[in-house]
């Protein structure tokens, strides 16, 4: 990976496999939106009465595995556009606003958190994760020293303080901690207006393992050649080599828009063709269709003086070692697991493990129902039962038995910026104290315990899904349709054949999850993928 991130702040052309950037979640706190308790200076502070009603909420985080939480904004924004959001991101930002937090407004936010605990990620050149708390100079003895260090110790989070006069240091705080690649996320009348800020900032700028459709002018390091012939048998296959960005296929996307795509494929035999048809009935067919290709012109022409049957022999057992060495082939165009059923296809690819994490991307079409249907049935469940039986393509022993399994599949490339409501969001989960003025409760981390602080949040987001490496290059190998043939004997057995196809070309639906720990870092959705 490149390590020219934070030079210009422009999208890098040779580092696009996968690029997610995030900041993530900007909890802003406004200023001069609060009341006192007490109707008019002067008179004694009443103190305030907290409720202690029990809240409980079906979305409560029992983990860090995927849960209905993630998938709850999908749900409740299913508007039939391109988004994108961060599960992550919010859940850290909802730990540090509970920190300070307290009364019915803790405890619904608590209620959300539940026994969730953050994984800390560290940063290097293709992760970037950040927390931050922004004071207003001004309003330094307004924040609790308590509250600013149990982010520090328990988020890592800096504390950093500033005049509030402009947005140019926070925004240049977050496009720091999202490789330059996000700005502007708040404008000067957003900030001038807040004491303090929380910000979560997080994103990805990763390479796929192997990119998802071999590039003949990059080295074979990150490229998996497929061109496939079983000998003996009829079955070819091949994915063609990507020289330059015109060589991208495209597809109908929803019977309308013309969608840019990288294909992919795989193949499997588990058809033992000689212990099903016999050996000896092999040798025996196959030494008689020998014969009779010696006495056409081609069999006169390469053998003008014949052959004895010793020497055929010899050709007929090459040609039952060749067949036997296609039994239990496995080749695929890239590292990739699948899974079909009549609802749905999946497509899943890992990204290359940065600091021992490993993330992977899952997509998810609907056969049956729309995009947006799914989507309102689904839960966490039946997602993590997609998950679990998810099928890596190079296991050769999940295939079926008996059978030649060839697998061919595109998938859109895709880019888009999203910004989340995330405000309406947290309120229909049953978080609303913190945005009621008379009600919020942040008595853990403001110095007066009688101000009311009315919270808005922001959350944006942008994805680019690629192929990886994409230039503009002259090509030096070319793909073929199979390996190529000298003249010579050869006869082709049928072979029983299961094709499966994994082409994406309606909206679908993708998470981006921790694979150890099963944590959502990006979730979203594709109606409108890059157009060819």
């Amino acid at each position: 990976m490149e390590n020219n991130l934070n030079n210009d702040g422009k999208v890098r052309n040779n580092a696009i496999a996968l690029i997610i950037f995030m900041s993530a979640l900007i909890i802003c706190v406004l200023i001069g939106v609060y009341v006192y308790q007490e109707s008019t200076r002067g008179k004694k502070e009443t103190k305030v009465k907290t409720e202690t009603k029990e809240v409980k909420s079906k979305y409560e985080l029992k983990g860090n595995d995927i849960s209905d939480f993630d998938l709850y904004f999908m749900k409740l924004n299913n508007k039939e556009k391109n988004e994108v959001y961060s599960p992550l991101s919010i859940k850290y930002a909802l730990e540090m606003l509970a920190e300070g937090a307290g009364g019915n407004t803790k405890k619904q936010l608590d209620s959300i958190i539940g026994k969730y605990e953050n994984k800390k990620y560290q940063n290097n050149s293709n992760m970037s994760f950040a927390n931050a708390m922004f004071i207003r100079n001004t309003f330094k003895d307004g924040i609790k020293e308590n509250y600013t260090n149990n982010l520090k110790n328990k988020y890592n989070a800096e504390v950093i303080y500033d005049d509030f006069k402009s947005a140019n240091n926070i925004n240049n705080w977050i496009s720091k901690n999202t490789f330059n690649l996000l700005k502007n996320v708040v404008n000067d009348g957003e900030v001038s207006s807040k004491d303090f800020m929380l910000v979560n900032a997080l994103a990805i700028d990763m390479n796929w393992n192997y990119k998802i459709q071999a590039s003949s002018t990059q080295s074979n390091a990150k490229d998996k050649f497929y061109n496939i012939d079983y000998l003996h048998e009829k079955f070819k296959d091949y994915v063609q080599f990507i020289n330059s960005e015109d060589e991208y296929s495209s597809l109908k996307f929803n019977n309308s828009k013309n969608a840019k795509v990288s294909t992919f494929a795989a193949s499997a035999n588990r058809y033992d063709i000689v212990k099903t048809l016999g050996e000896d009935n092999i040798r025996s067919f196959i030494t008689g269709k020998y014969k009779e290709w010696l006495l056409t012109d081609e069999g006169k022409e390469l053998n003008p003086n014949g052959m004895t049957d010793a020497e055929i022999n010899e050709e007929v057992n090459t040609y039952i070692k060749e067949l036997n060495e296609n039994y239990t082939k496995n080749d695929t165009s890239t590292d990739f697991s699948y899974y079909t059923d009549d609802d749905v296809k999946v497509f899943a690819k890992d990204l290359a493990p940065s600091n021992d994490v490993t993330l992977q991307y899952v997509g998810i079409m609907p056969n049956k129902v729309s995009l947006s249907e799914y989507i309102k049935s689904m839960d966490s469940k039946s997602l993590s039962n997609i998950i679990k039986n998810l099928k890596n393509a190079d296991d050769i022993n999940s295939y079926e038995d008996g059978k030649v399994t060839q697998i061919n599949g595109q998938v859109p490339l895709f880019n888009y910026e999203y910004e989340l409501d995330l405000d309406n969001s947290l309120k229909s989960l049953g978080v609303k104290d913190i945005y009621d003025s008379n009600k919020s409760d942040f008595t853990n981390m403001l110095t007066d315990k009688n101000r009311k602080e009315v919270i808005e949040t922001i959350h944006k987001a942008n994805i680019e899904f690629s192929n990886e490496g994409i230039k503009a290059s002259a090509a030096t190998i070319e793909g073929g349709l199979g390996a190529a043939r000298g003249p010579g004997f050869d006869y082709e057995y049928d072979v029983p054949l299961v094709k499966i196809d994994l082409t994406f070309d309606k909206p679908y639906l993708y998470i981006i999850r921790d694979k150890a720990t099963g944590e959502v870092w990006f979730a979203g959705t594709v109606y409108e993928p890059v157009e060819k």
